[in-house]
């Protein structure tokens, strides 16, 4: 029987449109994720928000939809969670007339 990683590997070829999706991993801060007064929502989209912030940038900028999607929530659900993140410190969001808003993760 193979092992999980050469599995996992196998899945992940270097013609799909979405590799970055399927190889690596995103981390959480021990202090979001122990902190009681976070929910299961704002964990699962700050979860997300990491996904997308590329290394090296300082900010990621999913629309709501995406965040919704991949979170597997509905678009109120993300809006409350977001605003949970803003209001215990975890998250700025930098809102631009016409342009989707940027997430910045704060740890």
């Amino acid at each position: 029987m193979q092992n999980f990683a050469e599995g996992y590997m196998k899945k992940v070829t270097r013609n799909s449109p979405i590799r970055w999706q399927n190889s690596g991993f995103a981390m959480l801060p021990n202090s979001l994720i122990f902190n009681p007064n976070i929910g299961r929502s704002a964990l699962l989209v700050y979860w997300v928000l990491t996904v997308h912030l590329f290394k090296g940038k300082e900010y990621c900028f999913p629309k709501i939809a995406t965040i919704a999607k991949e979170a597997r929530c509905d678009h109120r659900t993300v809006t409350r969670a977001i605003r949970e993140l803003k209001d215990a410190g975890y998250l700025k969001v930098v809102s631009t007339p016409g342009e989707v808003n940027r997430y910045k993760l704060k740890m």
